[in-house]
């Protein structure tokens, strides 16, 4: 027997060295584009790939001392994850340059890891899951576009990046555009640090850019956002959506905050992904926003706001980490439910209908996920019709659901009237009025037709847009209408008053043309009459400056835009000043004394029609004699305001818009009104 051991022993080595070729192979096959489809690998390797490559398992790299290097110089190209297993995982050191890592929208837990990972010139898309995570990170020229996680958690993972606890994360020139789910972008976990410099855009990303909660550490030195290109020669600035001829953006990144109000129906072509800080409102004019899609089609940041008013919604769903508000709407047509709430969500004179829930778990209208210790939602004088599938009409998961006012089921399916909490977790808080008996049956209030104009009526020479004095909402003393139409980009038209009902187109224009003006004149009438400018001259700025109301204003930068018409029968110009737009709101209104506000204006053609000497001015406003009844009756003259009637008859203000039930705190009036200063046998 002994004899026959040493002999068995080296049958047996012979066996393992005859097969110690196959075990020392220490890296897969290369396929044709440069890269291995799949395999391990156990030494330090560079592949250059000339081709896009695809790959169709996992790439492990074996944990060694010292580590592994993997450097993969993509050399323009990209890398396609086209099934779940298809990932790059090494516990050592893996380089990416100039590549571009698709993910292919394939769900997967995790597409690049590393315990250092190294990207110089990559832009890493379309992941579903999380697409890059390591112990030790660094970024140089990155661009992160449309990844996505379907978890909303605020303490997920991130769409983009994942941040473990204790990890290190330094990046260079970084977009972060269009990533969506979980906490952020990237989500830092206990102990995770991230630094941030050179160029840094954040643009439509949610819930968070970047989330940092504490116990995290974010520096952030970057210069501002990036310009040109980014990540493997993509461009680092898309252009904000176009207006549709609706009035409202084609889809994309919704980034500055903007009013939209809709002059017809619009037909969504994708998502909009609402940024942090910015609020969107839209003025729908009982028009409809109605999508094919069966996806999402607002996604909403956890800091930002989503009004909707007036609108009716076909198909359109929502994703809402941030505050949405919506009154006077119709939901209809949406599938595994309208709102998918994990922020805020109010609604109020709403009816919701013939909406639909092909999931077992999900709900037709709403769900209300409280996922950030939030998710409530709320319904005041709301209609629920015709709703079927999922686990009922309005579902909680751990949040609560309150219903106000007048609160109507009707026909609903799997039962009417059901409010479903998913694990016995949440809370419907039930203030409805018992006594309701008027369902909400359509709150939309139709588009607003203009009038047509009397024959009287003299608004517009061949120059002037077809609108309504409806929207005539800023009056320049007596002497001018500045006429605001709900159209995007904003526009502005100025009149001359003749009357209470007639006046003189006199110049119009819009946003643009604002834009392009950085100071100074924007535009003006022939006659020098009507000017519009960027900025504050000294006169008028001085006004501003010494009321102390404004003081604390004046500090904050804007583009100020002034709108001028005069002079008057008594010298006055008078002046609105806008707040950045058109169609911003009244920042102030003031006169100051002079000749018209844009001289330089005037032709030759107008200086030869005009009289010659200097204005006759007439004297300012005089007080009018008592009626027989011991009442006091102003009639306006041309030129005449409110303030300087009331300097006249030593009353305030106030008492006469009151007395007069004036609009507008009296901005509005016109020669030959009859203003009541006082009560008979007052």
């Amino acid at each position: 027997m002994l004899s026959l051991r040493p002999f068995a022993w080296l049958i047996i080595c012979a066996s393992c060295f005859m097969t110690a070729p196959a075990i020392a192979q220490t890296l897969p096959p290369v396929a044709a584009c440069g890269l291995p489809a799949q395999g391990n690998i156990l030494e330090s390797v560079t592949y250059t790939l000339s081709a896009d490559c695809q790959l169709t398992d996992e790439i492990r790299v074996a944990n060694r001392t010292p580590k592994i290097q993997v450097t993969i110089n993509g050399a323009g190209h990209t890398i396609f994850g086209p099934n779940r297993s298809a990932n790059i995982h090494t516990p050592g050191i893996l380089s990416l340059n100039q590549v571009t890592i698709d993910g292919g929208n394939i769900s997967r837990a995790q597409f690049i890891q590393g315990e250092t990972v190294n990207a110089t010139n990559v832009t890493f898309t379309r992941a579903n899951g999380i697409m890059l995570g390591g112990v030790q990170v660094n970024l140089n020229n990155v661009l992160f576009a449309n990844n996505f996680t379907g978890g909303y958690a605020l303490g997920g993972n991130g769409s983009a990046v994942h941040a473990g606890p204790n990890t290190t994360h330094t990046w260079n020139n970084v977009v972060l555009r269009r990533n969506v789910g979980n906490g952020g972008a990237i989500s830092l976990h206990p102990g995770a640090t991230l630094t941030t410099t050179g160029c840094l855009t954040l643009s439509g990303n949610a819930p968070y850019s970047v989330y940092a909660p504490d116990g995290t550490t974010w520096t952030d030195s970057s210069t501002g956002p990036c310009i040109g290109t980014i990540g493997n020669g993509d461009p680092a600035v898309i252009q904000a959506p176009a207006l549709m001829a609706c009035g409202f953006p084609a889809h994309g990144n919704l980034d500055v905050s903007a009013t939209y109000r809709l002059t017809a129906d619009c037909a969504l072509t994708g998502a909009y992904t609402m940024s942090e800080n910015v609020s969107i409102s839209v003025i729908g004019n009982g028009h409809v926003l109605t999508t094919s899609r069966t996806d999402y089609s607002f996604y909403t940041a956890a800091t930002s706001s989503f009004t909707l008013e007036n609108t009716a919604l076909e198909g359109v769903r929502i994703l809402n980490w941030g505050n949405f508000r919506a009154e006077g709407i119709v939901a209809s047509n949406a599938v595994n439910g309208m709102i998918y709430n994990v922020g805020e969500a109010r609604f109020s004179k709403a009816l919701f209908t013939d909406n639909s829930a092909t999931l077992s778990s999900s709900a037709s209208v709403a769900l209300a996920y409280n996922a950030y210790q939030k998710g409530d939602v709320s319904f005041t004088d709301a209609t629920f019709r015709r709703n079927s599938g999922g686990l009922g009409a309005l579902v909680i998961f751990g949040a609560v659901i309150e219903l106000n006012g007048c609160i109507h089921f009707e026909g609903n399916s799997p039962v009417d009237t059901l409010i479903h909490t998913f694990f016995a977790s949440g809370a419907v808080n039930d203030n409805r009025d018992p006594n309701c008996a008027s369902p909400i049956i359509d709150p939309l209030i139709p588009p607003v037709v203009p009038p047509a104009p009397r024959e009287s009526e003299v608004i517009c020479n061949s120059h002037c847009p077809e609108l309504s004095r409806l929207y005539c909402d800023i009056q320049l003393g007596a002497i001018g209408l500045v006429c605001r139409p709900p159209v995007q980009p904003p526009e502005a038209y100025i009149y001359r008053v003749t009357s209470a009902s007639e006046g003189f187109f006199k110049l119009g224009l819009s946003q643009p043309q604002v834009e392009a003006v950085e100071a100074g004149l924007i535009a003006c009438s022939a006659d020098g009459r009507v000017a519009v400018r960027v900025g504050l001259k000294p006169e008028i700025r001085h006004f501003f400056e010494i009321s102390p109301k404004y003081h604390a204003e004046l500090l904050v930068p804007r583009r100020y835009i002034v709108i001028s018409k005069g002079p008057n029968v008594e010298g006055k110009v008078n002046h609105v000043v806008l707040d950045n737009a058109l169609d911003g709101r009244v920042f102030g209104i003031v006169s100051t004394h002079g000749g018209p506000p844009a001289a330089e204006c005037i032709t030759p053609a107008e200086q030869a029609t005009r009289a010659a000497p200097a204005p006759v001015y007439a004297p300012f406003v005089q007080a009018q004699a008592p009626q027989p009844d011991g009442s006091i009756v102003h009639i306006a003259r041309p030129g005449d305001t409110i303030n300087a009637i009331a300097v006249a008859y030593e009353v305030d203000p106030l008492e006469i818009i009151i007395f007069n039930q004036l609009e507008n705190m009296g901005r509005w009036i016109y020669p030959g009104q009859k203003l009541l200063i006082r009560e008979a046998g007052a």
